[in-house]
């Protein structure tokens, strides 16, 4: 009995785990306030130290996200260029 109690112990410690809700890139795109938190998490925080196997599975909508609003703001920037130069005054 006294064998089985620390390793049940841990058992119920590792089940009552919960996993963590990474959020969507759709998500992460709508709220920059959250996309800037999961991007520190990932590039310096607690997901910044995991394996090459793991980090894709917190951090690959992170990284998707940050891209296409990368992308969104090169295009309204390249547009508002466009539409200054080809308007007539």
């Amino acid at each position: 009995m006294k064998k089985f109690l620390p390793f049940s112990a841990v058992l119920i410690v590792c089940g009552c785990q919960q996993e963590v809700a990474v959020p969507t890139a759709q998500e992460l795109i709508a709220n920059r306030p959250l996309l800037k938190e999961w991007q520190t998490k990932c590039d310096t925080g607690q997901y910044s130290h995991l394996t090459a196997e793991q980090k894709p599975r917190y951090c690959s909508t992170t990284e998707e996200a940050n891209i296409s609003v990368t992308e969104a703001a090169a295009a309204k920037s390249a547009s508002d260029f466009y539409n200054a130069n080809t308007r007539r005054k």
